[in-house]
């Protein structure tokens, strides 16, 4: 049987599932499935930091001001990696998450929330900002705006997480199938229909990648 990974739950960050297990990944409004090949920790460090600042050409972010959405380069994976990342602001700024650029993240019908520096006190391992990058040219953007009535000389954002590198998994019909019957069968699993995932995929964690 197909599983739910309690992948929010407070907590260190740790993987969602093991080598040689399977991920059932929601991403461009289908889903897609893969066997994890490798996987590693993917440490908070000077490298996984961005000013948004220094991003924009900017000297400062304006008093109550907005810099405008923008991909952070390295968030950028290749084809079949999997970036399962945690993130938070470093100064007292506000970010807002787009996957990708027209899509938001933790979004509802007509409110999207925001990360702050204080959000780690309510949710100190920050699993409430948890999200994931799958692939090539399928980029995060952040936005970044300034609650204050001063500018800001930085806007930086610091990010941590795994890496998982992926195998495509390609179901192998029996030679009897017709074309329309393996037609079907591929339709069912890109909606997500969990009885042809148990029959095709076998037991796998699903993943919501991307809003919807």
């Amino acid at each position: 049987m197909s599983e739910v990974a309690n992948i929010y739950d407070n907590g260190p960050i740790s993987p969602i599932a093991k080598i040689k297990e399977n991920l059932s990944i929601y991403t461009q409004k289908q889903w897609a499935h893969y066997n994890i090949a490798f996987l590693e920790p993917w440490p908070r460090s000077s490298q996984l930091v961005i000013d948004m600042v220094t991003a924009s050409g900017a000297a400062t972010i304006a008093a109550n001001g907005t810099i405008a959405k923008r991909i952070v380069t390295f968030l950028q994976p290749t084809d079949l990696e999997l970036l399962h990342v945690r993130w938070e602001p470093i100064d007292d700024v506000e970010g807002i998450l787009w996957e990708q650029a027209g899509t938001g993240r933790f979004q509802s019908w007509n409110t999207q929330s925001r990360v702050t520096r204080f959000t780690h006190v309510r949710d100190p391992f920050l699993a409430g900002t948890t999200f994931w990058i799958l692939g090539k040219q399928r980029d995060m953007n952040l936005e970044a705006r300034n609650p204050n009535p001063a500018a800001l000389p930085g806007a930086r954002f610091v990010f941590q997480g795994y890496r998982y590198v992926l195998e495509m998994i390609n179901p192998v019909f029996p030679p009897n199938y017709s074309d329309a019957e393996k037609t079907a069968i591929r339709t069912a699993l890109a909606a997500g229909d969990k009885s042809a995932v148990d029959a095709w995929i076998g037991k796998t964690t699903w993943l919501p990648a991307e809003g919807r």
